[in-house]
């Protein structure tokens, strides 16, 4: 599995064919139960068949997504959970890219008509829903509006030029947000990556989630570059308006 050629090729897909073969859900339900996680939050991934959830989808008819299947993103609400959940999800997600599935991330449903569904209790909740299924139609990837210049420092002495850092770069750039707002900024060093987000008035509060998915790329980026390496928090640079969530060091 080519992690570079997963990030290239993963889309959003909004039109769905109606159903799944059992083989193929069956392979669904195992990716999502062997997943690998950031952290030790609490996460469940719960496949969940489309007439579950179809309903309780969309808001006033927005993110309104008709798919055979969801996985529905069992999760507390802190930092940590949401950010183990973005990165978990997102590798499942790339995974499934190489199925040839399609999938869409949905953060607008009736998520306590959804709990009620799934009959979930306490702190664990639904915070994300993944439409999961075979494309309608081929779809046209959307455009990123940050060119990679705004969205980086490199560190003097990062070895830029030696090291392929630019590819890590346009990994996260293709990393997918909420609205495509590309909260992300990284810091490059000699040492690893930084990572950071800005502060945006719209979709504040898919940040973690959406720092998690970018943590994702940068980490399935360097696994394929064969830069080894392990992702913690450690000492990094500061910069006004930007806050720290996590480093990729090299080992």
């Amino acid at each position: 599995m080519n992690w570079l050629q997963l990030i290239e090729r993963r889309h959003s897909v909004r039109r769905y064919l109606p159903d799944l073969d059992a083989a193929t859900v069956n392979q669904v339900r195992f990716i999502c139960r062997e997943t690998e996680t950031l952290n030790s939050s609490f996460l469940e991934l719960r496949l969940v068949g489309g007439e579950e959830i179809h309903r309780h989808l969309g808001l006033g008819g927005i993110g309104r997504v008709t798919a055979p299947w969801y996985i529905a993103a069992i999760a507390r609400d802190d930092r940590d959970s949401l950010l183990n959940l973005g990165y978990s999800l997102e590798r499942v997600v790339l995974r499934l890219t190489g199925l040839g599935l399609g999938t869409c991330w949905l953060g607008v449903f009736d998520k306590k008509a959804v709990d009620a569904q799934l009959e979930l209790k306490g702190a664990e909740r639904t915070r994300i829903l993944l439409a999961v299924g075979r494309a309608a139609a081929a779809a046209k990837r959307m455009g990123r509006r940050i060119m990679p210049k705004r969205l980086a420092v490199f560190a003097p002495h990062s070895h830029r030029d030696s090291l392929p850092w630019l590819t890590v770069l346009e990994a996260v750039r293709w990393a997918p947000s909420a609205i495509n707002r590309q909260p992300w900024r990284l810091w490059f060093t000699a040492e690893g990556v930084h990572l950071y987000s800005v502060s945006r008035p719209v979709g504040k509060a898919y940040t973690p989630i959406e720092m998690g998915i970018a943590l994702c790329h940068v980490q399935a980026a360097c696994q394929q570059l064969n830069l080894a390496g392990q992702i913690k928090e450690t000492p990094h640079p500061k910069r006004k308006g930007w806050e720290y969530w996590a480093s990729f060091v090299r080992t």
